[in-house]
C-alpha cells in the first residue's frame, strides 16, 4: 500500500517517447503525499514506493515518490521528476496537479543538464554491454539527449522522439523508431544499423554541451521558495 495519498500518476517510458512496441511494459510514475502526522513522529514513512505487477498480460512498473522528496529532486534538476509531472499521459490527477505542474515548469534551470548528460552516457554504456545491439537502447540515447537539448534551449519539456528527431536534424532516428514499433521490445538490429546510429553519439553529446553554453535558462531554479511555501501549506492543510 502507498503510505499516503496519491497526487499524480502518469505514463512515461517508451509510450511517452513515441517508440513503444506491442510487448512494451507500462512505466507508471507519480507522486504521493505522506500524512503530516507521520512526518512529525519518530519513524518517517518511506519516501519511495516501487511495485512491479502484471495487468491483463501487460507488465506494469509503478514508481511513486513522496512529494517533498520529489520537489527536492526537481529543484536539483532531476529529469525523472519533471517528466512524470508533465507527461501528457496522466492516469490520475488530484486537485493539486495544476499547482505541481506549474511548479515543475517554474523550476526549469541549467541544473537539468547533469541529469541528461549522465543519463545519455549511461544509455551508451548500457548499449555497449549488450551481447547484441538493440533498437531500444539506441533510441533511448537519442531521446535522452534531445529532450535535454530541447529543455535547455527552450525551457519546455518534450519527450516524444518523433517530434524531437526531425526538429534537431536526426531524421535517421525515425527509421529506427519504425523498426522498434513494428518489432519486439528487446529486438536486435544489424551491425550496419547499429554502426549508423552509434556514429551519432558524439554529435548528440556535442549538441547537449552547446545547448548548455547557449541556454537562456537561469543557473538555478528561481522558484525554490515557492516550492517550499506550497509544500508547507499542503502539509498544514492535511494535519
Amino acid at each position: 500500500a502507498v503510505p499516503g495519498d496519491v497526487l499524480q500518476c502518469g505514463v512515461t517510458g517508451s509510450h511517452d517517447y513515441g517508440f513503444s512496441s506491442p510487448d512494451s511494459d507500462l512505466d507508471l510514475k507519480g507522486l504521493f503525499v505522506a500524512p503530516t502526522r507521520a512526518l512529525l513522529g519518530l519513524k518517517r514513512p518511506n519516501e519511495a514506493v516501487e511495485r512491479l505487477t502484471v495487468f491483463e498480460g501487460l507488465e506494469c512498473d509503478l514508481s511513486l515518490h513522496e512529494v517533498g522528496r520529489a520537489l527536492s529532486l526537481l529543484l536539483a534538476g532531476n529529469g525523472n521528476m519533471i517528466e512524470r509531472l508533465l507527461t501528457p499521459f496522466q492516469l490520475y490527477e488530484s486537485p493539486e496537479i495544476e499547482d505541481l505542474q506549474a511548479l515543475a515548469r517554474g523550476a526549469v534551470s541549467r541544473r537539468f543538464v547533469r541529469h541528461y548528460q549522465g543519463f545519455f552516457r549511461g544509455c551508451c554504456r548500457e548499449h555497449e554491454r549488450q551481447p547484441a545491439p538493440r533498437a531500444k537502447t539506441l533510441l533511448y540515447a537519442y531521446r535522452v539527449a534531445l529532450t535535454g537539448v530541447h529543455l535547455l534551449r527552450t525551457g519546455e519539456l518534450e519527450a516524444d522522439l518523433r517530434r524531437l528527431a526531425p526538429q534537431y536534424g536526426y531524421d535517421d532516428a525515425l527509421s529506427l523508431i519504425r523498426i522498434k514499433v513494428e518489432g519486439a521490445e528487446k529486438g536486435a538490429v544489424s551491425q550496419e544499423i547499429d554502426a549508423l546510429h552509434r556514429a551519432a553519439w558524439p554529435r548528440l553529446e556535442a549538441d547537449l554541451q552547446a545547448a548548455l553554453e547557449h541556454s537562456p535558462l537561469p543557473e538555478d531554479p528561481p522558484n525554490e521558495a515557492a516550492c517550499e511555501a506550497w509544500l508547507v501549506e499542503l502539509r498544514r492543510r492535511r494535519l
